[in-house]
Parts: C-alpha cells; sequence; structure tokens
C-alpha cells in the first residue's frame, strides 16, 4: 500500500486510519495474527510506502516479541522508484500480536522522532486505546484477558514462590488459572477452590498438578520438564505444588467455535467431541485437552487447535490411505469395524484389520500393499484370464531396447531389461494376445515373478511354428531358424533344446543362440570358429531377405545351458516374398496365395496358440 504523497518527511495525519485498515486486513483476509506493518520514506520521490508481513515465532513472549521489534534495524526496502532505503527511512514500524481467542489485538509502534516504543490495544471493530509501556502478567491480562505467554508466566510465578515462599496466583486467560505453594508451609485445609476465590473457573474445573504427570496415560514431549527444567526437582520434590485449574467447558466452547469456524461436522457428548466424515471417525476429550494445556505451558485456544489439526490430519491420512490401497488392491474388498479397516480378499475370504489412523511403515504405501497382498494371497493360486474372458496363459517375446522409447507407454507395461534387448509379458486366450500392464499386476495381486511361474508350467503347451536350417560349415554344425519372431525362441532355454530336439541335432549341454534380428537366430557352439559363423550368417540373410519376412535389427546373444526341451516345434517352409506389385487397377490385382484346399495360407508366425495346450 501506498500512503498520499507528503511535502515533508514524517507521518501523514490519515495514516493512523490507513494504518488500522491494514492491520485489520492482515487479521481478517491474510491471517497474519503475528505481523508487522513498516512504513518507509523515500527522500528521492517523497513517496511513503507500506509493507506487510507476517512474523514468525519459535516461542512467542515479551521478550521474544520485544526481540522482533528490536529488529526493524535490519528492515531494508526498495521504493516504486527504484531508490534503496533502510531503517533510517522509517516513518513508522507497527508489531503486532492478534489474541484470537479476545478478539484483541497488541500493538507495539516505532516512529522515526520517537525514542520509546509505544504499545496499543485494537478491537476488531479498529478501534484503539494505549496501554502502559511497564506491562506485567496481570496487566495484560487485565487488558486482553489472556496473559501473552502462558510458559513465561509459569517461570515467573514460580520464581516468585521460590523467592517470597508465598502462595502465588495467575489468571491466564478466563477459566484459566495457574496456582503454585511452596511445600514448607501448612495449607492442607485450604482448598484449591478457597485458595484461588474469585479466580475459580466454576464447577466444571479441572485440577492439574504438574508433579502428577508420569501417572497420565498420554506421553508429553514439550511438557514443563523441557522448557522450566530449573523447576523440575521443586516440583518431583514436593518443595513447590504447582497445578494449573482449568475450566473444561471453556475448552468445549473453544473447540465448538473452531470447529463451526473451519466448516467441520462434529458430535459433542459429554466429555468427547467425535468429528465424523464418513466412514471414517476421530474423537478427542475436553478433558485431555486441559491437561495438555497445563502439562505443555498452552493456552486452551493453542491446545485445541492442536487437537483439532492431529484429528482432521488423522482423517485425512485415513482417507488418503484407503483411496491408495482401494486403487492398488482393486480386487480387494474394504469394511469400517470399530476404527479399523479390514482388507478381505474376496476369493479365500482371507482378511487383516489394519489401523487407518496410525503411522505408515518406513516404506509407506508401498510397503504396507506389499505386505497386504502377501498375507491375504498366500494360499491362493493365479489364474490369468482374457478380457475377452477365456482362461489364459502367458507368453513372453523379445523386442530390441529401442522398443522402450517407440513403444508408446512403454514403461506402463510388464517387461524385463536385458542386454540390448526387452523382454516383453503378454496375455494370450487362443485369440488375442495383449501386454501385460503394470497395474493389471495390481489387479491381479501379483508380481512378475508370478508371471515367470505361470510361464513356466505352459513350456510343453506352446506350439511354435519355424524354418530351419541346418548346415556343416567346416567342423561346426550350426542351425538357423527363421520366423516372424525367432528371436522369442530364446526367452527359454528349454525352447532351444526343443527346436535342436526337432531337428535331431546335438550340440551338447552348451550352446551360444545369437539373434542379428527379430526374424532370424542362430545356434551354435561355444567353439565354432568365426569364418564359419560369418559365413552360415551371411546365408540365412539371403534366405531371410528372399522370404515374407520384416528385417528388424536386434544383435542380441545368450549363452545357454541346456538341460529339458519344451515346446511343440512345427518346421514349416516359409512363404516366398511376393513380387513388387504392378499399376493394376484393384480388381486386377493379383489373387492372394491359397493352398490346394482353397484357403487363404495364413501369415506365418511362431506363436500357434490354436493347438494342444
Amino acid at each position: 500500500m501506498t500512503v498520499p504523497e507528503q511535502g515533508e518527511p514524517g507521518l501523514n495525519p490519515k495514516y493512523v486510519e490507513k494504518l488500522v485498515e491494514a492491520r485489520l486486513y492482515a487479521i481478517n483476509d491474510k491471517k497474519y495474527y503475528d505481523g508487522v506493518i513498516i512504513t518507509f520514506y523515500c527522500p528521492r520521490c517523497s513517496h511513503n510506502n507500506t509493507v506487510m508481513k507476517p512474523l514468525f515465532f519459535h516461542s512467542l513472549s515479551m521478550d521474544s516479541f520485544l526481540h522482533a521489534i528490536s529488529g526493524y534495524r535490519f528492515e531494508t526496502h526498495t521504493c516504486v522508484c527504484g531508490n534503496r532505503l533502510d531503517y533510517k527511512n522509517i516513518v513508522i514500524a507497527q508489531y503486532s500480536h492478534f489474541f484470537s481467542d479476545a478478539g484483541l489485538d497488541l500493538q507495539a509502534e516505532l516512529t522515526r522522532d520517537s525514542e520509546f516504543v509505544s504499545f496499543y490495544r485494537m478491537d476488531l471493530n479498529g478501534v484503539r486505546e494505549p496501554l502502559d509501556n511497564v506491562m506485567d502478567f496481570r496487566y495484560m491480562y487485565r487488558m486482553f484477558g489472556h496473559v501473552l505467554s502462558v510458559r513465561e508466566a509459569w517461570k515467573h510465578m514460580l520464581s516468585t514462590v521460590r523467592e517470597t515462599k508465598s502462595i502465588q496466583v495467575y489468571d491466564v486467560e478466563k477459566g484459566y488459572v495457574i496456582a503454585a505453594v511452596p511445600g514448607d508451609i501448612p495449607h492442607q485445609d485450604v482448598t484449591m477452590r478457597e485458595m484461588l476465590g474469585p479466580s475459580w473457573p466454576g464447577s466444571s474445573a479441572v485440577v492439574v498438578r504438574l508433579g502428577e504427570m508420569d501417572g497420565e496415560r498420554e506421553q508429553y514431549e514439550d511438557s514443563y520438564r523441557e522448557w522450566m527444567p530449573e523447576f523440575v526437582e521443586d516440583i518431583r520434590r514436593g518443595r513447590i505444588d504447582a497445578s494449573a485449574v482449568i475450566d473444561a467447558q471453556m475448552a468445549r466452547k473453544l473447540a465448538e467455535n473452531t470447529l463451526k469456524r473451519e466448516g467441520i461436522d462434529y458430535i459433542i457428548k459429554d466429555d468427547v467431541c467425535r468429528i465424523d466424515k464418513k466412514p471414517f471417525r476421530v474423537s478427542f476429550s475436553f478433558k485431555d485437552i486441559v491437561k495438555s494445556a497445563a502439562y505443555r505451558g498452552k493456552s486452551l485456544q493453542e491446545a485445541v487447535d492442536e487437537k483439532v489439526d492431529v484429528a482432521v490430519n488423522k482423517i485425512q491420512s485415513a482417507e488418503s490411505l484407503y483411496k491408495s490401497l482401494r486403487r492398488d488392491l482393486p480386487s480387494y474388498d474394504f469394511s469400517i469395524n470399530h476404527d479399523m479397516l479390514e482388507v478381505i480378499n474376496p476369493r479365500t475370504g482371507e482378511s487383516v484389520k489394519i489401523d487407518p489412523y496410525g503411522p505408515l511403515p518406513k516404506g509407506g504405501i508401498r510397503e504396507m500393499v506389499a505386505s497386504l497382498r502377501a498375507e491375504l494371497s498366500k494360499n491362493e493360486k493365479f489364474q490369468p484370464v482374457c478380457k475377452c474372458g477365456r482362461q489364459a496363459f502367458i507368453l513372453k517375446s523379445i523386442e530390441p531396447a529401442t522398443w522402450l522409447k517407440s513403444t508408446k507407454d512403454a514403461f506402463d507395461l510388464v517387461y524385463e531389461e536385458r542386454d540390448n534387448a526387452v523382454v516383453v509379458y503378454n496375455i494370450a486366450c487362443g485369440e488375442h494376445v495383449n501386454p501385460v500392464k503394470k497395474t493389471d499386476l495390481a489387479e491381479w495381486l501379483i508380481e512378475r515373478k508370478d508371471l515367470d511361474e505361470l510361464f513356466e508350467e505352459e513350456l510343453n503347451s506352446l506350439r511354435i511354428n519355424v524354418e530351419a536350417h541346418v548346415g556343416k560349415f567346416g567342423a561346426d554344425v550350426i542351425v538357423g531358424a527363421l520366423s516372424n519372431n525367432a528371436c522369442d525362441i530364446m526367452v527359454h532355454p528349454g525352447f532351444v533344446k526343443g527346436l535342436l530336439d526337432a531337428l535331431k541335432v546335438d550340440m551338447g549341454d552348451r550352446v551360444i543362440v545369437y539373434a542379428p534380428m527379430k526374424e532370424l537366430i542362430l545356434i551354435y557352439r561355444e567353439d565354432a570358429d568365426v569364418n564359419n559363423l560369418n559365413t552360415a550368417m551371411l546365408q540365412l540373410q539371403e534366405i531371410v531377405a528372399a522370404k515374407d519376412l520384416s528385417q528388424t535389427l536386434l544383435d542380441y546373444a545368450c549363452v545357454y545351458d541346456l538341460d529339458e526341451g519344451h515346446g511343440i516345434f512345427n518346421i514349416v517352409d516359409l512363404p516366398e516374398k511376393r513380387g513388387e506389385a504392378e499399376d493394376y487397377p484393384i480388381a486386377e490385382l493379383p489373387p492372394e496365395e491359397v493352398d490346394g484346399a482353397g484357403n487363404v495360407v495364413p501369415e506365418q508366425g511362431h506363436h500357434d496358440v490354436s493347438g494342444a495346450r
């Protein structure tokens, strides 16, 4: 904001009104409950430029508040004209803290012509009144209905008790009183109500003694032992009896106001508030809020905000967990039962209950999903089913390494990377062959290793059609196999052995299989002569060029130890490549090649899934 120009350095008479408007905007719209508004005067262009920003306190106290004010010397700003300004150009600096439960703003102001800090109180109507420059705890309570720092009040009160050996009672806020009694004076016959007198909160008062914290069910990480360790022994040994007396009804009122303001649905019954967001719900006790405020030196509003935040975060975490589990385990059923999330395998009836509000394991949702899948599917055997509804089986095919870049959404599919090649997983039913997606694994509740096991079970059921050539080159026997996907034989050593058995070729127990292209593989012994291999390669490539086959560069090799042969091999003659079509009208094109029975010859490939299974 820029206020009207002025001829001489100083504060524009109307600026107080502008300052009030700016602070109300910071509170109501920006939610800068702790904030600073600074106006810089620019001697170059005679403009007053106002800067508004939030303040952040690790622990708010009068000391930390005054320390923030002293930081005005480090403030800088660049004027709209480009002139760099520093603290010497400050016209006025206002540092503020807003008490949200009281609706009052504490303001400390520094002006250029003043040597002292001036304090003000402002309400939400913008009405301001000056405050004393020396503000003790009782003055703060009288003016704001609230001390600035509960922890600071505790320390001051206990120091006074230690020095004066007298009973001390401090009002912290409405319905919240702290009291301390030296342990060496007789006060057994004086009740807490009598001791507090008019400060007694009423019939719903809860007395919390700091010395009894060890007996509480809840553990408080930032209890009084952390922020006033100098009094821990006095409290533990009974030299000081320190207590907080808090009105539980005030905690309830603040909680209701907070929940209504945030638009959160809730139900209150007796001492318990329940936040509902079906199917989840989280409850907290008003007495727990009271104890948290007492043991941790918090205001009631701070304790309420923390409880509400924890409850809302638990519900949001539970919702996020629920959505993630339903996404990653789509074939499972889910049920909410007595605040527990039950995950059910509908195929076996097995179920696991988890706490949706509890922390995730170190590995996060992924680890939890893996654990649930392992637990619920350990007694279940997976049977693949094609999208058409037929029983299916797993196939593997080999693609060049470039497949990952050239195939759309390749990374969404299930594959295994090898040296210079990729093994792609497919599901086939006899009519359809489709790649397996990673989302399919999640839906089927299995992993890639489970597909490998299923593939192993079907090795003897797969029918493989290839054209094969056996030749002796010098002392080396070399086998060549051709088909549209000849390289797929290399997905398992059992297929290599099965092909050699079908050709009645014995190459021993160890061979090398090399695929210069997808449509051609060579099988030979490890000690084969390179010149013989080159000769065989040239001859086989000439055969491929004459056949009706593509030529897809692959350059992939494997060394296999042969054991048992698998697969049903049909050794066929692939059709020759057709000549280039002449420029005939469509109706005059040569008819398709047919066999003796008048049937169109099918395209030759190595997967004939219509045969024996």
